[in-house]
């Protein structure tokens, strides 16, 4: 552990495009990855029956939620550790890692607490049967016992992202995968003698795989002498972290609850207009995860050079990256116009749930050009800790825009499941506002974060 050589952190002395690419490609395939575990999960928990598959999903969408919120430790991480790993500071880095780990496992383990017994009211309160009770209790109850490990996990990631090494995590959760995909099936229906475990196989195939992962993680981070344990929790650091994360916790848990919402307004039409509106989230999910990778970049980037005491270049990052997300949307825009019907047909061919599904993507397609102007505005304020506007841009087109919006045009409007989609991408551009005048106040590239140890050069 070399205290005095130089963090390795992304070049920004060259072509800004490579640097966004060189950060947002390995986040992409995470992404990938992440989702690769979650359908092997159902791939096999689908042979146990409709109820164990409904309970997985349930409380997988638990779990959606309250991951989201770990958000809280992850932006607060990303923020204070890029600036410090732009101003080349070790001790910076490290102490960001320590104060995000110990509030992400305080908090974390007092949920885990409270909620592991309440795993089967939990799944009650959202209206599941008592055979999906039965059969997903277990399941949520091991994944909330262990809850800190994957928030020290979402911790851990940040720590890499913040220097620009997202290949690291990329291929850990690669090999994460592979044992997951082993573990599967043997746990799940007790091959070589092991006791048949049911759901609750895959939710410690899921425990073991990630607890690889996250030890990887930590002993890559302590070789690199960025990862401690010990010393006293600074108040400053701590408001500091909290002041930029809660923010962006708030912000990233309304989207999935609201989602949650939006479904039981798409129930009022049907089953078909509720399986359109979940395949047309699935269509759109593919565009999500290389914007997801772009935001990443961004993130980093804006950091790092805000570190290095370089608005004008945070500046540029953004540019940069809003031109690349712009591009890209206007390339995928007319296939999910044009081709709506036959990509929606691959999931389910009934004629209405292809009507409906197809109306969900043209109407929503003229909008990923908003999405990638967003992607860039929102990228680089959460980069600069600035989270209090992306917040309300997410509050407001979420809570005060979509769902009302969807109840009018849907109902009083007369417009049925059209309706509903209409009020999705009213609430996009009203968001898309909101960040827009965030963005170019421009009082992010001002954004002091004050951080014990960011001397350059320490």
């Amino acid at each position: 552990m070399a205290e005095q050589t130089r963090l390795s952190v992304v070049d920004l002395s060259g072509h800004l495009g490579r640097a966004i690419w060189q950060v947002a490609w390995p986040v992409m395939i995470g992404q990938v990855l992440y989702t690769m575990l979650t359908v092997v999960d159902l791939f096999w928990v689908g042979r146990l029956g409709p109820a164990t598959v409904a309970a997985v999903a349930l409380a997988g969408s638990v779990l959606g939620v309250l991951y989201s919120a770990g958000q809280v430790f992850v932006v607060g991480v990303l923020a204070t550790a890029s600036r410090a790993a732009g101003a080349d500071s070790r001790a910076g880095v490290r102490e960001s890692l320590r104060h995000g780990l110990v509030l992400a496992l305080a908090v974390s383990a007092v949920v885990a607490v409270v909620g592991t017994p309440l795993s089967g009211f939990v799944l009650r309160l959202f209206g599941a049967a008592p055979e999906v009770v039965a059969a997903g209790r277990a399941y949520l109850a091991i994944l909330l016992a262990v809850l800190p490990g994957f928030f020290a996990g979402m911790v851990l990631y940040a720590g890499f992202q913040a220097l620009g090494d997202t290949r690291t995590p990329m291929l850990i959760s690669l090999a994460t995968n592979i044992v997951n995909l082993v573990l599967d099936p043997i746990l799940i229906f007790g091959w070589f003698g092991l006791p048949r475990m049911a759901a609750a196989g895959a939710a410690w195939a899921t425990i073991i795989s990630q607890s690889g992962g996250l030890v990887a993680m930590a002993i890559i981070l302590r070789r690199r002498g960025l990862l401690e344990f010990s010393g006293p929790l600074r108040s400053g650091a701590v408001r500091t972290m909290l002041e930029i994360g809660v923010p962006a916790g708030f912000q990233s848990v309304t989207r999935p609850l609201t989602g949650m919402l939006m479904f039981g307004i798409a129930t009022r039409f049907g089953t078909e207009a509720t399986a359109a509106f979940g395949i047309g989230l699935r269509v759109l999910s593919v565009i999500f995860i290389y914007l997801g990778g772009l935001a990443s970049a961004g993130q980093t980037l804006v950091g790092q050079s805000l570190g290095q005491g370089r608005p004008e270049l945070a500046r540029n990052v953004a540019q940069r990256l809003i031109f690349i997300a712009v591009l890209l949307q206007c390339a995928v825009m007319p296939l999910l116009f044009f081709f709506a019907a036959p990509l929606v047909a691959v999931f389910n061919a009934n004629a209405d749930v292809v009507r409906f599904g197809s109306q969900y993507l043209r109407v929503l397609s003229p909008m990923l050009l908003v999405l990638g102007l967003s992607t860039g505005w929102e990228s680089a304020q959460r980069g600069a800790g600035a989270t209090r506007a992306p917040m309300v841009a997410a509050l407001i087109s979420n809570w005060g825009i979509k769902i009302p919006a969807a109840l009018v045009f849907a109902g009083m409007l007369g417009y049925g499941v059209t309706g509903i989609w209409l009020g999705i991408g009213v609430s996009i551009v009203v968001e898309a506002g909101i960040l827009a005048i965030g963005y170019y106040r421009g009082g992010w590239l001002h954004k002091e974060v004050q951080w014990e140890g960011m001397t350059s050069g320490e």
